[in-house]
């Protein structure tokens, strides 16, 4: 966070960039729908003046969403030198060496090149 020409505090350059590359919306916009969705599911079900979209045929599927890849230092789970895929990514700031995932805070260490990993995975 760094103060704004107004005095108040808000994400900074890299924190905002990185939400608009991810999640196509500021990050206090993802705040705000994360916010949304929790009370949501809190409540349980859609209030009845909420507009409720109808979903025909539907079935359960995956889709890829953001998430850290590395080798684990101090994970609870995940063994130190093993290999780690973390939860879904909410929060990137590269300046500052800091990732939220679902799960945790993650402090970054060294950036490896997508390639270092693609070559990895693949034998998998």
């Amino acid at each position: 966070m760094h103060r704004n020409s107004k005095g108040n505090e808000g994400p900074s350059r890299s924190e905002d960039a990185s939400s608009e590359a991810w999640f196509g919306m500021s990050q206090s916009d993802l705040v705000s729908h994360l916010r949304l969705l929790a009370n949501d599911l809190e409540r349980g079900s859609p209030s009845v003046c909420e507009n409720v979209v109808a979903v025909e045929e539907w079935a359960l599927a995956r889709r890829a969403v953001p998430c850290l890849i590395g080798f684990s230092q101090g994970h609870p789970k995940v063994a130190n030198g093993a290999p780690l895929f973390s939860s879904e990514l909410f929060f990137l700031d590269t300046d500052r060496g800091l990732a939220r995932t679902f799960s945790r805070w993650y402090s970054l260490g060294d950036r490896a090149d997508p390639e270092f990993w693609n070559a990895r995975v693949s034998r998998w």
